[in-house]
């Protein structure tokens, strides 16, 4: 198939006009907004840079090299824009006006030697895409997902493209086909086309997948997410202990069960709206104490639980202790001033050998803390079927 640059560059802007459409589109969904509209800017921006670059030697140089040239340019300050806009960070102003400006001196300057703004014009687009790519290794939350690959892949292809074009303008390979002349197109003609065509595809399809991971990611976390405490809710504590019973290996595991006392006559007192700040100050209290790998959840109402990998039944004994006396030592700051409260704690373990099903490891500590609150409150007792 003969392919010439009016055939590359009208499929080239086609190709971007459609996916300035659905970008827009994406983009007017309340909610979803995350960058898209600055991507969605930003490949307008590149769209014209290749109607201006169609329409060399109709239009003045000025327009089809300098503005041109100033738009890809202000397009990729879009694109590191909408990122840090969808990871939700600060971006400096430097880094989009200085390359911006640059290129404006640049093409200026260089708007008749074809030869210095490949490496000249290069190195500064190879700059704005090394901060691109800069910022998606930068945040982790960002890496999280898979969709950023897809951007970062594009990312790669310009700069190899970029260096391919310097390679040919420093080997004196700039007589390439204009879209104004009948100079049959090379090679490198055709692969960077190719790349840009590419690389908009995969760079606006990636950022897309990306803010829908991000979204589903959030989704999840508040359908597993205590609202009130912030701690993970009673599927979510029931899903951590099934996967922390399967990858024991082993290694022991122990469950506690936590109920603050007298909790309906704090909520008759002074109000539900302070019954819960108690319960977000108990929970943050004891989150405190915990591991990194420990687990605590809110199983309902006044009650948590605590997973507890790789400690038996003497160290959730200690565990339990400690919980206990950090939320007895602690009055909570309220609106209606300090509030002692105490907890009563009942624990089970699951040895290094055996199988037990969660249902019955929670069961076992349900009963052990109705024993804690029938002998008194305030204390700590062992399931029977917990052995040290």
């Amino acid at each position: 198939m003969l392919l010439d640059p009016r055939t590359l560059l009208f499929s080239l802007i086609l190709a971007n006009s459609l996916m300035v459409l659905s970008l827009f589109v994406a983009a007017s969904v309340k909610g979803r907004e995350q960058g898209l509209n600055k991507w969605a800017i930003a490949v307008l921006l590149e769209t014209l840079t290749w109607l201006l670059v169609a329409a060399r030697g109709s239009v003045p140089d000025e327009l089809s090299i300098v503005a041109a040239n100033m738009f890809k340019a202000a397009s990729h300050a879009l694109i590191l824009a909408a990122i840090y806009e969808f990871q939700r960070r600060e971006f400096a102003l430097w880094k989009f006006f200085v390359p911006v400006v640059l290129m404006l001196a640049t093409t200026g300057m260089l708007i008749d030697d074809i030869a210095g703004r490949f490496i000249w014009c290069g190195l500064i687009y190879a700059f704005q895409v090394l901060l691109i790519a800069h910022a998606l290794l930068s945040d982790t939350e960002t890496r999280k997902g898979r969709a950023w690959r897809l951007l970062f892949g594009g990312v790669l292809m310009i700069l190899l493209v970029l260096a391919m074009r310097a390679v040919a303008a420093l080997s004196g390979l700039v007589d390439f086909a204009q879209p104004q002349n009948h100079v049959a197109i090379h090679w490198v003609q055709v692969i960077s086309f190719i790349a840009v065509m590419a690389t908009a595809l995969l760079g606006s399809v990636g950022f897309v997948l990306m803010i829908k991971e991000r979204t589903d990611r959030e989704i999840m976390h508040l359908a597993m997410t205590d609202s009130l405490t912030g701690v993970p809710n009673r599927r979510a504590l029931m899903d951590q202990g099934e996967l922390v019973r399967a990858q024991r290996s082993g290694h022991p595991m122990s469950l506690l069960m936590i109920d603050i006392d007298h909790f309906k006559r704090i909520n008759d007192i002074y109000g539900h709206p302070l019954g819960d700040e108690v319960l977000r100050q108990a929970a943050a209290l004891m989150g405190q104490r915990l591991r990194a790998g420990d687990v605590l959840g809110r199983y309902g109402g006044e009650e948590f639980c605590v997973i507890a990998p790789d400690t038996d039944a003497e160290g959730a004994l200690i565990l339990a202790e400690s919980l206990r006396e950090i939320l007895a030592a602690t009055p909570l700051q309220t609106e209606a001033g300090a509030i002692a409260i105490t907890i009563s704690i009942g624990y089970t373990c699951c040895a290094t050998t055996g199988a037990r099903e969660m249902k019955d490891l929670l069961a076992e500590a349900d009963v052990a803390l109705y024993q804690a609150k029938q002998a008194g409150r305030n204390r700590v007792v062992r399931a029977t079927a917990c052995v040290v």
